[in-house]
């Protein structure tokens, strides 16, 4: 008689892998020293328990158990999804999450990938057949609760503004402080840059330029950043600024988040409620001039077809600096026109330093006289301004610069099938584009002069084409990148319908 001997399998009484969740929704320091606590507590008693893995602990700090996107949470979910653990353990139901929707959905992904959940105070396992009846029972209760705390909350501000009593902050805001009796001050530091920002934009300067202009000076956001465009901008539209408040500006709508009240709800504008930093005066000027950046931004182009009707002065247009053409660049997605050095596009700045004339600028001129050279002038703050000259003027000091060019002349001799490429989603000419390094690239001409709301586009190295061998027909070309980045090209017979 024959023995089989059956080995053992390593993996039969493999450790569960166990992490833990843990959330506090505030921030302050009693709450930190929570979390740390929790943390602490499930770390030590995943790892004295022999059957167990410890296999880490996630955690949210000052984010409601209401909103589904917390970092900590959806890292813990994409975790049981790589199958990295088995076991999660969390101290209760309303930690875990206080939306029932929510919790509900999560737990049932949890279950489907083999991963349990325990919560402790309520002694329930999502591994039990009753857990998931008792858990729907808990969340509902769990959500009522939050609802009613948020509800509470809402009524002691409502009834605060409807006595008038400000409910502020404004010591968080740039060019304010807190004073000794509970007023709000002006930061003798802040205040007179805000002070200088108002005046700045009522010159003319925009956001960007400002921001540069304050960090050039050192100045810093009252968290210690750079300012954006942005930042200036919300300081020069707020009226705080001027010495007025507005109660319930933001309110937190149905799915917990804090959004701009535009008539939802009740709200109050307090006039003089305490000390302006800048004049009313001036605040007006400087709401003028943003309004007529957003005019221009919204009607300072006309995008038509590239025809002489719809620029009539297509081809009166030249770079100062080298005397080459400027072309139609159409972008802000086929909003907006500028006119742009064709040296520098086609040689690069070591070639040409460019310009780049807003379409609004030149028919602010009106007729032209003949061929114009357009050169672009920048103060120390970053405002540009143009200016031109005729052509017979700049002709007597310039002469058009020559480009020592590495590239081959574009013609059918050099590319044989410059004729017969095309874009496989609207069905636009391909042309040469030269690159910083020599190189040639074959790009859709629809998006080019159209922009890319008229097509996405396509880019082909030449050398691609060239691999293709001879092609005597029209053909389709089109790019597609897979998940890793890699590129691939294909071409047919036909445009993509």
């Amino acid at each position: 008689m024959n023995i089989q001997i059956i080995k053992q399998k390593k993996d039969i009484y493999r450790k569960v892998r166990v992490c833990a969740y843990c959330r506090v929704s505030t921030e302050e320091e009693e709450q930190a020293n929570s979390l740390e606590n929790q943390m602490k507590h499930y770390e030590e008693e995943i790892r004295s328990n022999p059957s167990y893995e410890f296999a880490g602990i996630y955690h949210d700090f000052g984010i409601s158990g209401f909103k589904e996107n917390r970092p900590g949470f959806q890292k813990m979910l994409q975790a049981a999804r790589d199958h990295e653990i088995d076991l999660i353990i969390t101290k209760s139901v309303s930690r875990f999450c206080r939306n029932t929707d929510t919790l509900l959905k999560a737990v049932r992904e949890l279950k489907d990938l083999g991963v349990g959940v325990i919560f402790e105070l309520q002694h329930i396992s999502t591994l039990t057949e009753s857990g998931e009846v008792m858990l729907t029972v808990l969340a509902a209760f769990a959500q009522a609760e939050s609802e009613d705390y948020s509800a509470l909350g809402k009524m002691v501000y409502s009834r605060k503004y409807e006595a008038g009593i400000p409910v502020q902050y404004l010591e968080r805001s740039f060019g304010y402080n807190r004073g000794p009796a509970g007023s709000f001050l002006p930061d003798p530091e802040e205040a007179p840059w805000v002070k200088k920002s108002y005046e700045l934009c009522a010159d003319g300067y925009r956001p960007v330029q400002i921001a540069r202009y304050l960090n050039y000076k050192g100045i810093r956001t009252k968290a210690g950043a750079e300012f954006t465009s942005s930042t200036v901008l919300r300081i020069l539209e707020n009226e705080i600024y001027k010495g007025d408040y507005i109660m319930h500006k933001y309110y937190v709508n149905a799915d917990r988040k804090e959004v701009r009240n535009r008539g939802e709800v009740n709200a109050w504008y307090i006039k003089d409620d305490h000390p302006a930093l800048v004049s009313r005066k001036l605040w007006d000027r400087a709401q003028e001039k943003l309004g007529t950046m957003r005019d221009y931004l919204g009607t300072g182009s006309v995008v038509g077809d590239l025809n002489e009707d719809t620029y009539p002065y297509k081809n009166q247009l030249f770079c100062a600096e080298c005397g080459f053409p400027l072309y139609r660049r159409v972008y802000s997605n086929g909003n907006r026109v500028s006119w742009i050095c064709s040296g520098e596009m086609r040689y690069l700045k070591k070639f040409c330093a460019g310009i780049s004339v807003p379409d609004s600028v030149i028919r602010d001129w009106g007729e032209l006289p003949g061929n114009i050279y357009i050169r672009s002038d920048i103060d120390p703050l970053g405002k540009r301004s143009f200016r031109y000259v005729k052509e017979k003027t700049w002709a007597r000091d310039h002469q058009k610069k020559e480009p020592i060019d590495t590239v081959p002349e574009l013609t059918i001799e050099n590319y044989p099938y410059k004729d017969h490429i095309f874009c496989a989603k609207c069905g636009s000419k391909l042309t040469r584009s030269k690159g910083k390094h020599g190189d040639v690239t074959w790009v859709c001409n629809g998006r080019k002069h159209k922009g890319s709301s008229f097509c996405e586009g396509v880019r082909i190295p030449d050398d691609v084409i060239r691999g293709w061998g001879e092609i005597k027909h029209d053909i389709y070309l089109k790019r597609k990148d897979n998940k890793h980045g890699q590129r691939s090209y294909s071409y047919s017979r036909h445009k993509d319908t």
